[in-house]
């Protein structure tokens, strides 16, 4: 029913094969981007057939300017020569009629801008009578109108990457022609309008400079940023060797600097000169006719064959660009012409080399190289080797047999002497057979790649398959190292583990170096990055299985090494507990201690630690690193890395000098050689390029297993810090509750020799277990900060080179923050239970000790201006408790906030306790006995900020002691000299002045008229 019309009055489609060619589809494609532009016809079926102001594809189209070509086919010299011969490099000058030496180049397709044009009618006036008076058809075109507009404006509301992504696929002519037609996309693309005569950033916007850029990729160029450690991104740029010579011809532009310039700058000039250059060429090979003329002639001389072949090869990559409309039929010719040119030169090289003239074949290989960089004649070299082209060769039935039967390092390193002989061998017939260095090496290059690729002929890969199936299958025995077979056993699964990673480790390693020795020989060197290249190609089906068993087999280690700690500790926390069920023994081991000695044995027990760490990770160190922050400084070496698993005992003696420490520094040290053995089998897969998978999972993989020794060591401190930060709570309430009960019984008994008698070896006991605790926590901090700094120098000494210290946003990073952080919030808190125990155990003495005559005694007692007996029992506790700290700790850094510390707290106490008492003038001279008592304590241990306090202090006790009338003077010169500015408020001045026994009778003499209170 093709002639039946629809309801509407719209005849039938007639869907022809022609208009379903390939061919026909793209144009309409084409032409459906365009119109899409100017709003008309978005369909892409064809309408009527009797209106002939529709073209076939159903598209309204407007005039196109038409070049005439038949001056340039005139142009074009005739050609006597047989195409086969032309293809096959056999023709001279004189075979060619009418060569005029002084012939004018060729005319070029040149490329221009289309200016914009005024948009006109284009369907004629007889149809559109005709439609006017069909009233079927005129509300077809209504709807047709109405809703291309609605497309028309959806398609201009596109962003703009995405109107530039379409501008990147169209036709270069197509493109042109809808930059000259719409304002929209010229705001899209251009600055100052297509017509304007500058070029690059100055005419273009980003968004097109972005487009020439992607012209110009599709090409084949590859851009992209090169990632190198501890340097910035730098650009790098990828041309085919055929497209540098025409540049270099066209531009003068040879260095790779230049053209990452000239694409910054004015990629539009670079692509323009380009497709100048090749369009004539291209578009020659749609017609039979006239593609061989226009790959010989350049200009006003005869190509010869090397230059044929580079044209070629230059037609080829500008194909990819699908730069025209016939383009996939261009191209199919284009590839065509140019197999048949390459297939003849390949038949010339394959009898040159079954005769063995290696001129001939050389000849061929000069011009082969020209075309898609000469892999015709490299393939020949391979292919007719005898390990890959199927002949039985007694020469390498020996290097198959050791490929196939590889079972360790030491096998798998025999395997590769004879491979390095065969790859000799090779090299010397490459070097005969090619010409230069660049065919050679690279057909040196693609026979290392053919060992080590995933085929039948892979004999090196096949090698490495079987090393990974023995390794998997070896037995577990735990009564012989060896069966009745001589075969390897293992004693357990983690040891399996190991051999399997320390193997395939140590056997990357003899392949890089093999490689390396490649990369030195003579007559040809292998290229060394690609060689790299192939060898890390090899292991990318077992990375993955690799990293993960690598990842297990730490975790595995480590909870074995602190499960056994755990039982260990358990063992002796049971141990501990039964000895001290009897507290005056645990008194006395306490009482005996020599804290300046225990301090020694300390400091001795670190420099055993330093040797050791020095030792194990190959480093000379400094001996004052370990009480610095900056451990960079102290590293005067670098560690030599090995390939595998360190040749070093695993388990490391540090000594047990210490006795129960808290922690085991010598599990930290084992965790960390452990680690280190790990960072150097992954390390081995690192050095592959960056831009490789295998390279960023070896990297991912010691970022991983670094954080688990993080996570690991965390797991082991963080319970000690829990355990001494409990006892020390324990102590705290402990000395609240006994000063609570004190002070109760104090006030009620009735035989206070008795309470004494009673509560004096209670507090003094406490006291012993205060000092103990103190101990266990000050050591507890020496420890954990040598288990920190110990993974510090680690880090600097290893993995620097893996984890950029300064990504704050690594995983890496993040674990060690955590576990300082968490280290330095524990010793905060356990410093602030330390000194919150020695204040409530001072406040306990002093109130229980001071009696209210001390500051109020009776007129008829003489003055001894000695301090109280509360008074020097507390300086005397306070001077027991903080030998502890300057003996334990070697840091001064620490050691002064603390001491500061105490004295800040002490200040307070002293001020609170103070204004308990009523004090006379005769008390007033007990007090300040008192104050210079504390006031030389605290010059001794505190600092010069922290002692103003005491001063201050010492300074207002003399307002006890002086005349009503001269009182108000005292403060007021204490105030003139800033005594209590950042010490005491105004309010705690006032306060102690009251305590003044006559202040009630004075009290106007000092506050009248008072400005400076």
């Amino acid at each position: 029913m093709a002639d039946d019309k629809d309801s509407d009055g719209s005849e039938g489609l007639n869907l022809t094969s022609s208009w379903l060619s390939p061919r026909s589809l793209l144009d309409r494609t084409t032409k459906f981007v365009l119109n899409a532009a100017h709003g008309k016809s978005r369909s892409l079926l064809p309408t009527t057939e009797n209106d002939r102001s529709v073209t076939e594809t159903g598209i309204l189209d407007w005039e196109d300017e038409e070049e005439d070509e038949e001056e340039e086919e005139k142009a074009q010299p005739t050609l006597v020569v047989p195409e086969h011969d032309v293809l096959a490099g056999r023709w001279n000058a004189y075979l060619i009629a009418d060569q005029d030496e002084k012939l004018s180049p060729l005319p070029r397709g040149m490329l221009r801008v289309i200016p914009p044009r005024k948009r006109t009618a284009t369907c004629q006036s007889k149809d559109y009578n005709s439609m006017r008076a069909d009233v079927t058809k005129n509300k077809v075109v209504a709807r047709l109108k109405s809703a291309n507009e609605f497309r028309r404006q959806s398609f201009l509301s596109l962003p703009i990457k995405v109107l530039g992504r379409i501008l990147e696929f169209l036709p270069v002519d197509a493109m042109l022609v809808v930059l000259g037609s719409c304002r929209a996309l010229r705001r899209v693309m251009h600055r100052q309008g297509p017509g304007c005569e500058l070029a690059g950033d100055q005419a273009y916007t980003t968004m097109g400079m972005r487009v020439w850029r992607a012209r110009i990729q599709q090409m084949g160029w590859r851009i992209w940023w090169e990632r190198q450690r501890g340097k910035e991104h730098q650009q790098r740029i990828a041309v085919p060797r055929s497209h540098q010579e025409l540049l270099k011809s066209i531009c003068g532009v040879t260095d790779e600097t230049e053209i990452l310039n000239l694409l910054k700058t004015e990629p539009d000039l670079v692509f323009k000169a380009i497709y100048d250059d090749l369009i004539s060429d291209y578009m020659s090979f749609g017609s039979a006719d006239r593609c061989v003329p226009a790959v010989i002639f350049g200009g006003s001389r005869v190509r010869g064959p090397a230059q044929v072949a580079q044209r070629l090869d230059q037609l080829l990559w500008f194909a990819r660009g699908r730069f025209t409309c016939a383009a996939e039929y261009t191209n199919q010719r284009l590839v065509a012409a140019a197999d048949r040119f390459e297939a003849e030169y390949q038949w010339q090289f394959k009898r040159a080399l079954v005769v063995g003239d290696c001129e001939e074949m050389k000849a061929c290989a000069r011009v082969m190289e020209n075309i898609r960089d000469g892999r015709m004649c490299i393939r020949v070299l391979v292919d007719i080797h005898p390990l890959f082209n199927g002949v039985q060769d007694p020469r390498y039935a020996q290097l198959v047999i050791e490929g196939n039967s590889v079972s360790n390092a030491h096998s798998f390193e025999s395997f590769l002497n004879k491979l390095d002989l065969l790859v000799a061998e090779h090299a010397r017939v490459v070097a005969a057979a090619l010409p230069g260095t660049v065919l050679p090496r690279s057909a040196l290059f693609c026979l290392v790649e053919e060992l080590f690729a995933p085929t039948k002929n892979g004999l090196a890969l096949r090698a490495l398959q079987n090393l990974y199936k023995y390794l998997q299958a070896i037995p577990i025995a735990t009564d012989t190292l060896t069966n009745e077979k001589h075969e390897l056993v293992v004693p357990d699964e983690a040891t399996k583990d190991i051999v399997f990673l320390t193997t395939v480790a140590s056997v990357v390693s003899l392949l890089l170096q093999t490689v390396d020795k490649w990369a030195q020989m003579e007559p040809v060197a292998l290229p060394h990055e690609l060689a790299r290249r192939s060898v890390f190609a090899a292991f990318g089906d077992i990375i993955d299985e690799y990293v993960q068993l690598e990842r297990r087999v730490i975790e595995r280690a480590y909870e074995g090494e602190l499960a056994q700690w755990t039982s260990k500790s358990r063992s002796n926390t049971a141990t501990s507990h039964m000895d001290q069920v009897d507290g005056t023994k645990h008194v006395e081991s306490v009482r005996l201690i020599n804290f300046q000695k225990r301090q020694q044995q300390m400091d001795e027990y670190k420099e055993r630690v330093l040797q050791v760490l020095q030792e194990r990770l190959q480093i000379r160190l400094d001996t004052q690193a370990l009480g610095t922050e900056d451990l960079g400084a102290h590293l005067e070496g670098r560690r030599r890395r090995s390939s595998g698993a360190s040749s070093m005992p695993r388990r490391t003696v540090v000594g047990d000098g210490l006795g129960q420490a808290p922690i085991s520094i010598d599990m930290c040290l084992n965790m960390v050689l452990t680690n280190r053995d790990a960072v150097d089998r992954l390390a081995v897969f690192a050095k592959a390029p960056l831009d490789m998978r295998l390279s960023g999972l070896a990297q991912e993989a010691v970022e991983t297993i670094f954080c688990v020794l993080l996570r690991s060591i965390g797991n082991h401190v963080r319970p000690a810090f829990r355990q001494i930060l409990n006892e020390l709570r324990e102590l705290e309430h402990a000395v609240m509750v006994t000063t609570q009960q004190s002070n109760v019984q104090q006030t009620t008994a009735t035989h206070e020799a008795g309470y004494s008698a009673q509560h004096v070896q209670a507090e003094r006991q406490l006291r012993e277990k205060f000092t103990a605790a103190e101990l266990g926590f000050f050591e507890l901090i020496h420890l954990s900060d040598l288990a920190v700094q110990m993974i510090e120098i680690y880090f600097k000494t290893y993995l620097e080179e893996f984890i950029d210290e300064q990504d704050f946003l690594n995983m890496a990073n993040q674990e060690r923050k955590s576990l300082e952080h968490a280290v330095d919030d524990n010793v905060a808190v356990g410093m602030d239970c330390v000194i919150e125990i020695i204040m409530r155990q001072t406040g306990h003495i002093l109130d229980t000790e001071q009696a209210d005559s001390d500051y109020s005694p009776d007129s008829n007692v003489s003055l001894t201006l000695m301090p109280t007996m509360a008074c020097t029992r507390t300086v005397q506790f306070l001077s027991e408790s903080t030998v502890v700290l300057q003996n334990m700790t070697g840091q001064r850094q620490i050691r002064d906030v603390f001491l500061a510390e105490v004295g800040i707290r002490l200040f307070q106490l002293l001020l609170e306790h103070i204004k308990k008492y009523q004090i006379t003038q005769p008390g007033g001279f007990q007090l300040i006995a008192d104050l210079n008592l504390v006031y030389d304590w605290a010059s001794q241990h505190v600092d010069a900020d922290t002692l103003r306090f005491f001063t201050a202090l010492k300074d207002l006790a003399n307002c006890f002691i002086l005349a009503p009338r001269d009182l108000r003077g005292f403060l007021q010169d204490q105030y003139s000299r800033h005594t209590f500015d950042g010490v005491m408020r105004s309010e705690e001045v006032y306060d102690v002045v009251a305590c003044r026994a006559d202040y009630r009778d004075i009290r106007t003499q000092v506050e009248g008229h008072c400005d400076f209170m």
